[in-house]
């Protein structure tokens, strides 16, 4: 048997235990190994073999990869676990790749070992073999879409592990209101403009570019415009509306406001009802401004007309107020309420108020009184009369009493706010009686039944001048009423200015002690009324078939008339039921029946 060398054995062993223990050895530890030979003739042992284990650098970091969903400006923290497995203590660089303007990212080392992300950000942590620490990635990205991070650590740069961020913005805020407008004054008349108040929000912490805000508005709208309006669009589409849009770019938590202008169409129907809303829209999705902001369209204004008799009352006397509501729309219209002002110098009791001859519930509050009409049909009208009483007054003045009424429309969500004319009266109510003054008051109306009284059917003259004998002189108002304060008593000339009035003033048996036609003679004592009623022009015949006067000609024809004014200033011709507004172009008037003697025209006041 050949023997080897003990000095090769020993070193044999020794490369074998050296391999199986530096791995898990910490680095600088020194192995000795000897080996020993023995056999039949004795025992023998090796040169002793010394190994210096070596330092082994090594680790792992987890998890490799993670996925968050966030919202852009929304700082998302992840943890990571860097071990390090080698056999020495060995310091590991920290670094973030990926970082830019819009997505920004820091390390934290748990060197505390809290488990919060409450440390400094590091740039290397050294760890002991067999030592772990917890790592915090914070990453924020200010726009949307798929962002990602990669932590890079290990011996030399080796390890790598992945945040990767899926970003979207919220969709904005929008809201879009009627501009001015509450709840039951959202009513439009055709033609007119309606004003909408838009505003966009952008709800988040970093800016939101290219938001589309869209307007589609109603077939019964016309767009005019948006302020402020960079980049505005309006296309007509094809059932009749109009979408508008535009561009903007938000700030952090920025409200942007805008007013959009549109006009009713001409024509749209009363009680018509216009709902619009607006949108805005980004990579997030799109938002819709609700409720949305609804117009009424009522283009008929409720008609009033007002009368009070008498004329003058003395203190404590009684007057007969009568107002006539009517719907001139196509429409009914509801909860329809009459509010009458009376003269602070007038009583009012509500308890007499009747509506088309039936007692309603009026109420009197705050000097204003409210009657109840309810529902008034298309072309409905109904009448209110009520009682008042004056009282003793503090100056001298006539006392005005006004009217107006108001009604909601019938269908829809929102309520029209439909009102009337304003509707007044005068009355004169004398301050003192008896010894301490006289007046001299009256009215001048052209008395178409020629009874010589003012009643339904006669019409008032404004504007005519009356004169006093003595060189005082006044003008009728517009319920064709005149007063002389304070004459002396006695007897007194009045007399009124034809060329003031376009009519004729009555014969002398309308006056008492006429010298002639519009002079009269009066005893004033105390309060005296004196009127001045005028005769209506009536048309004379020029052969058989033409009428004409100074002012106006109508010649008759088998199937109808044609009828013109002779001067340049408007005449109105009554024929029939029907008042004809006449200028110097002739206008011909077919008549669907002829009577064999038509009727006689008249002359009248133009309304």
């Amino acid at each position: 048997m050949t023997r080897l060398p003990l000095t090769v054995l020993a070193l044999l062993s020794g490369l074998t235990s050296s391999l199986l223990t530096s791995a898990g050895t910490p680095a600088g530890q020194v192995i000795e190994n000897t080996a020993t030979y023995e056999d039949d003739q004795g025992r023998t042992n090796s040169n002793t073999v010394r190994i210096t284990v070596q330092a082994v650098c090594a680790a792992e970091l987890t998890p490799t990869a993670v996925t968050r969903s966030v919202r852009p400006g929304d700082a998302v923290t992840v943890p990571y676990v860097l071990r390090n497995t080698g056999n020495d203590t060995h310091t590991f660089p920290l670094r973030l790749t990926g970082t830019s303007e819009t997505l920004t990212g820091a390390v934290h080392a748990d060197t505390n070992g809290n488990g919060l992300n409450d440390d400094a950000p590091a740039s290397s942590v050294t760890l002991t073999p067999d030592e772990t620490v917890t790592l915090f990635v914070t990453s924020t990205t200010t726009t949307s879409g798929t962002r990602t991070l990669t932590l890079v650590s290990g011996c030399d740069g080796d390890l790598n592990a992945t945040l990767t961020l899926g970003a979207q913005h919220q969709p904005p805020l929008i809201t879009k209101v009627v501009s001015g407008a509450g709840p039951g004054t959202d009513t439009f008349e055709d033609g007119q403009t309606v004003t909408y108040t838009i505003r966009v929000t952008n709800p988040e912490t970093v800016s939101m570019p290219d938001v589309l805000i869209e307007d589609t508005l109603s077939s019964a709208l016309t767009f005019v415009q948006v302020a402020p309006g960079d980049g505005v669009t309006a296309t007509p589409l094809d059932d009749g509306r109009t979408r508008v849009t535009w561009r903007a770019t938000l700030t952090p938590n920025e409200t942007r406001e805008y007013t959009l202008t549109a006009r009713v169409k001409s024509g749209t129907e009363d009680d018509t009802e216009i709902s619009n809303t607006a949108s805005a829209t980004n990579d997030g999705g799109t938002a819709t401004s609700t409720p949305p902001a609804v117009i009424r369209v009522f283009t008929s204004q409720i008609l009033i007309q007002k009368l009070v008799t008498p004329l003058v009352v003395d203190p404590g006397g009684t007057l007969t107020y009568t107002i006539v509501v009517t719907n001139p729309s196509t429409t009914a219209i509801t909860d329809a309420v009459l509010t009458d002002t009376p003269d602070p110098e007038l009583t009012i009791d509500p308890d007499t108020v009747k509506v088309n001859g039936k007692n309603v519930p009026a109420t009197l509050q705050d000097g204003k009184m409210r009657v109840p009409l309810g529902t008034l049909r298309s072309g409905e009208s109904v009448t209110v009369v009520y009682t008042a009483r004056g009282t003793l007054p503090t100056e001298d003045r006539p006392l005005v009493n006004r009217a107006v009424a108001s009604a909601r429309g019938r269908q829809g969500t929102v309520v029209a706010a439909i009102t009337s004319n304003l509707a007044a009266t005068n009355v004169i109510l004398r301050r003192t009686l008896g010894f301490t003054g006289h007046d001299l008051i009256g009215r001048v109306y052209v008395d178409h039944n020629t009874n010589t009284r003012f009643d339904a059917g006669d019409t008032p003259v404004p504007g005519a001048r009356v004169l006093l004998a003595g060189g005082r002189e006044v003008l009728t108002d517009s319920n064709g009423l005149y007063a002389f304060a304070n004459v002396p008593a006695g007897m007194h000339a009045a007399r009124l200015d034809a060329r003031s009035v376009p009519f004729t003033p009555a014969g002398t048996a309308s006056l008492n002690r006429l010298w002639n036609p519009g002079t009269a003679v009066t005893n004033v004592v105390a309060l005296t009324s004196q009127d001045f009623p005028l005769t209506p022009n009536r048309l004379t015949v020029q052969g058989a078939t033409t009428w004409s006067t100074g002012r106006a000609s109508v010649t008759f024809t088998p199937s109808g008339f044609t009828a013109r004014a002779l001067t340049d200033q408007p005449t109105c011709v009554q024929i029939g039921l029907q008042t004809y507004r006449l200028t110097r172009t002739p206008i011909t008037v077919d008549l669907p029946i002829r009577q064999a003697a038509p009727t006689t025209p008249s002359e009248v006041t133009c309304p």
